[in-house]
């Protein structure tokens, strides 16, 4: 466990990016006006529970701040570092729950695996290279569900089942498309009729998701961008004007209610069912093609839940609960491509099951897993880098062969050198 903290630790001060971007900026203003800075209307409240994660760090960066005044580290302010360090100290978080995880099940735990799960998802890119998204957070959250949801199906204690479900509300804080999480969590309760156990975990989902959701509003933070507008006064029609009386033939125009019209504009609700293999299969941005380790952690998942009749209830809830948030974005069409993404990252909170998957390969086939799953990380960590430093001619239409081969801008090994380069400059050694 501690080699394996110590390695990613080199990987991040080597490699790892510390400012704010992108998709990030809409968590960092929120949490900027949530504690009182004047961003509106920047700041409003959306998949906003990172924020109160990268709370604590942000405060303490702001009264360095304030003490020394601004400072830059690694490149980046130290306000906007605070959040990188957070992401990082997610991921160190969720390693060690992973590990806890692992040892439980009496799974191969080693620092091979937990290294291998990490950059082998789309997990690694989203804590070291953009570190302001909410994916490092998310999959922290996630781990601890699925760690509280084995300490419950092994001993149902009202003190695991409520955190259980303040887990739940804050992964719904975090991205509400977590809500399909919901019912994988409660099913391993409902197949024994545990019902106090479903109501005990609803119960606090409800109050601490109720609580969570108020806060924005106590801020008078809204929960969507406000636009200005300005509203145009319909002239009244010439008659009425003119004499001063009620228009004796008033328009009365019909309205028909477009449902999935109403759906799209207010909850961006488009329904497209192919979306969910595509996130998976897509050269585009498909999971198990541009992280294929998690492919052969999923034929993995299976493989433990089969092997392992007296677990089975803790993998059934899991497994159902990570299909689930799969399938849940067959609601939103071709957003699931998110921009010019690596790999599938509404998929990066699955990290346990990544994780349980992989460990089961390795132990079942010991070291020849551990060299497929090696090849599978490394090639995930090429392309990533490859995304992540760009090349000639870049665009968000690119897929997976154009981001391996740079789009011929670059051969594998001067994409070596800019990265040996980059390690050095980071180290003061050019």
């Amino acid at each position: 466990m501690g080699l394996a903290l110590a390695l990613y630790g080199l990987f991040a001060l080597t490699f790892a990016s510390f400012r704010v971007a992108n998709d990030g900026l809409v968590y960092y203003d929120f949490l900027r006006r949530f504690l009182g800075e004047d961003v509106a209307p920047a700041g409003y409240a959306y998949q906003f529970g990172v924020a109160f994660f990268n709370a604590p760090l942000y405060v303490a960066a702001r009264a360095v701040d304030a003490a020394v005044g601004p400072a830059t580290v690694l490149g980046a302010p130290l306000r906007e570092m605070s959040i990188g360090v957070a992401s990082n100290a997610a991921l160190v978080l969720t390693l060690w729950l992973g590990w806890r995880l692992l040892r439980r099940l009496e799974l191969p735990s080693g620092p091979a695996v937990l290294l291998l799960a990490v950059f082998g998802s789309p997990l690694f890119y989203y804590t070291a290279f953009q570190p302001s998204y909410k994916h490092a957070v998310d999959a922290l959250a996630l781990t601890a569900a699925a760690w509280l949801l084995l300490r419950a199906v092994e001993a149902p204690s009202t003190r695991v089942l409520v955190g259980l479900g303040a887990c739940l509300a804050f992964l719904v804080s975090l991205r509400y498309a977590n809500v399909a999480l919901v019912p994988g969590m409660l099913l391993p309760f409902a197949l024994q009729r545990e019902w106090g156990a479903v109501r005990r975990v609803a119960v606090a989902l409800v109050v601490v998701g109720g609580v969570m959701f108020a806060l924005p509003p106590a801020r008078d933070i809204p929960f969507e961008r406000r636009e200005e507008t300005s509203a145009t006064a319909v002239a009244p029609r010439v008659l009425a004007a003119g004499l001063g009386i009620s228009d004796p033939c008033p328009d009365r125009p019909k309205y028909r209610i477009d449902w999935s019209q109403c759906l799209r504009n207010k909850l961006g609700v488009r329904f497209d069912l192919p979306a969910p293999a595509r996130m998976l299969f897509s050269v585009r941005r498909g999971l198990f093609l541009w992280t294929p380790l998690t492919a052969f952690a999923a034929v993995g998942f299976l493989l433990l839940a089969s092997a392992r009749p007296e677990r089975r209830r803790f993998l059934l809830g899991l497994g159902v609960s990570a299909a689930s948030l799969v399938a849940i974005h067959a609601l939103w069409g071709d957003f699931w491509t998110n921009g010019f993404s690596f790999s599938q990252r509404f998929l990066a909170a699955l990290f346990p099951v990544y994780l349980l998957g992989a460990a089961e390969l390795v132990r079942r086939w010991r070291v020849g897993a551990v060299a497929v799953l090696t090849l599978c990380a490394a090639f995930s960590l090429y392309a990533g880098f490859n995304h992540f430093i760009g090349y000639r001619g870049i665009s968000e239409r690119d897929g997976l062969g154009e981001v391996v081969t740079t789009d011929g801008d670059r051969g594998v090994g001067e994409t070596l050198r800019v990265i040996v380069r980059r390690a050095g400059e980071r180290w003061g050694l050019r």
